[in-house]
């Protein structure tokens, strides 16, 4: 595990696959239920050329996520919806963080703020 965030029952994992930073998974997740369930995944390219912030996509239908590449930042900020949001640094410099907002509509995508 790269990096994990979670908010308002939506989730976002940032997976090694295969533990060598060159097969990486961008995992989305919703709880219902009493338990998380996979919403989906795609492949996110490696650990090395994912840059400081790549936004993501819709979980469901009201949660964006982020996630990034920030070696020997503890944490960045990332601005979504008038706000700023900072998203924690995981232990290989991988980051990821989760912001629902219902009604997705006319909202911009996060994006790095610093």
């Amino acid at each position: 595990m790269i990096a994990l965030a979670s908010d308002d029952g939506y989730g976002f994992a940032l997976v090694d696959g295969n533990g060598d930073g060159s097969e990486l998974e961008a995992e989305a997740w919703a709880w219902r239920d009493g338990a998380w369930h996979g919403s989906g995944s795609s492949g996110a390219g490696r650990l090395d050329r994912i840059g400081p912030a790549r936004t993501g996509g819709q979980i469901g239908e009201s949660a964006w996520f982020a996630y990034g590449s920030a070696p020997g930042r503890d944490t960045v900020a990332i601005a979504f919806d008038g706000e700023l949001h900072p998203v924690p640094g995981g232990h290989q410099g991988g980051g990821a963080g989760v912001a629902v907002r219902p009604g997705r509509a006319g909202l911009d995508a996060p994006v790095l703020a610093q």
